[in-house]
């Protein structure tokens, strides 16, 4: 029970994230519109019917039932104007309606709303950098970070004793090398997709299990393939070297540093990685990317806000070459989200603004996509009429526009089943 509503819960927070997104890409759009001298009938959060509405003399400004998005409702000749507002319509002049306004201002009514969206990104993104003073576990940065509760810490303490050096702290990282191997079942993952090779002798040299930056996927097959085959028992063999960094914020290795290799066989339950789901003792994780001064920390804001919302092609890349794992609707950002509840540490604050940033920033690249009825395709169609002086006709922006609806409506569906299923 505590399970489900733990995921209930991170669903309701999910939708409220997205939902104030992308009330803030409309307000983008609206503060423009404003701006303009357009006439804005309605500012809505939400679709469907009414919850509540505050109403001007002018702009009516609702709360609607559905919570997945919002709209600016603005007066065009090309649009039915709101129920019962229709003789307010009749008295609009049209230098008020959007039809009529000068492109460029068209223009950054369009684009207000998506740029909305990658200011907040990077808003977040520097408030991070410079309140906190770094990226919180950073799969790109330098080799892998123990705990201070792993095998492998503990046994890199042993050896840093042995050798009559200072005690080690957390700032020890591997160069993404450690390997784990089942003796007695040897397991065997190649590149993905992963493919299993395994023995019950117990007389064969173990294979080792290279775990690196996709350790996660790595450890829901080896558990799948653990049910699947009741293997419940067996030695479990850790093998890696380290290094000892200069500093926090690069790669360069102490002039004294060394590189050890470490080999530990001992007993460990199988079935108690089959009870909780977890392969328990490697406690790995990205490290934090340190940086040397304000200016590092100021550029590499830019170049965060870029990835993140680069990642979204990326993922749609990825997605429609069969790793549907790379695209994920609210359902999925619900269930990447569970498990960050706790107390609310320096770190765990950081990582949310993070992840809430790479919403933001994937809504920013969403909505530039020239894909009908984005704004990135809005943005394209306007420049096109703006070039040639030619208005594409309203039939064919109606067929266009239900057609891509149509199908991007579908593709969010297809992408919500999967969430739910995987």
């Amino acid at each position: 029970m505590g399970s489900v509503m733990i995921v209930i819960l991170s669903i309701l927070i999910s939708i409220i994230v997205v939902l104030v997104l992308i009330t803030l890409h409309e307000l983008g759009h609206f503060i423009v519109a404003k701006l303009s001298k357009a006439y804005v009938f309605e500012f809505a959060i939400g679709f469907g019917p009414k919850l509540f509405v505050i109403k001007t003399k002018e702009t009516w400004y609702s709360v609607r039932l559905i919570p997945l998005g919002g709209y600016v409702s603005i007066a065009s000749d090309f649009a039915e104007p709101p129920k019962g507002r229709e003789e307010e319509f009749e008295k609009i002049p049209d230098i008020r309606k959007i039809d009529y306004a000068i492109k460029w201002k068209k223009t950054l009514f369009i684009l207000f709303g998506p740029l909305m969206n990658l200011f907040i990104a990077y808003i977040l993104i520097f408030s991070v950098m410079f309140g906190v003073g770094y990226k919180p576990s950073d799969p790109n940065f330098y080799g892998q970070n123990f705990s201070t509760t792993s095998i492998a810490y503990k046994m890199i303490y042993e050896n840093e004793k042995e050798g009559q050096t200072p005690p080690v702290t957390e700032e020890k990282y591997i160069y993404n090398d450690l390997q784990i191997a089942i003796t007695g079942w040897n397991v065997k993952i190649e590149e993905k997709p992963f493919e299993f090779k395994t023995t019950n002798s117990a007389n064969l040299a173990p294979t080792y299990l290279q775990i690196s930056k996709m350790f996660n996927d790595g450890k829901k097959d080896i558990l799948n393939y653990l049910y699947k085959n009741n293997i419940e028992s067996g030695n479990v063999e850790y093998q890696f070297s380290y290094v000892n960094l200069t500093n926090d914020y690069s790669g360069d290795v102490k002039s004294d540093g060394k590189t050890e290799f470490k080999l530990i066989s001992e007993e460990q339950t199988i079935a108690e990685w089959r009870k909780t789901g977890q392969i328990n003792g490697i406690a790995i994780a990205p490290p934090d990317r340190h940086f040397k001064n304000g200016a590092q920390k100021f550029g590499y804001t830019f170049v965060e806000t870029w990835n993140q919302s680069f990642s979204l092609l990326v993922g749609i890349g990825k997605f429609f070459t069969g790793d549907f794992s790379a695209i994920s609707g609210p359902v999925g950002i619900a269930k990447s989200s569970i498990g960050t509840t706790g107390a609310a540490t320096t770190s765990m604050v950081a990582s949310r603004l993070f992840y809430v940033s790479s919403i933001s920033a994937n809504l920013f690249m969403l909505n530039m996509l020239p894909f009908p009825p984005l704004d990135g395709y809005k943005f394209w169609e306007t420049l096109v009429e703006w070039v040639t002086r030619k208005e594409v006709s309203q039939k064919s922006k109606t067929i266009i526009y239900a057609a891509g609806a149509i199908l991007l409506v579908t593709f969010i569906v297809i992408v919500t089943i999967k969430d739910f299923i995987v």
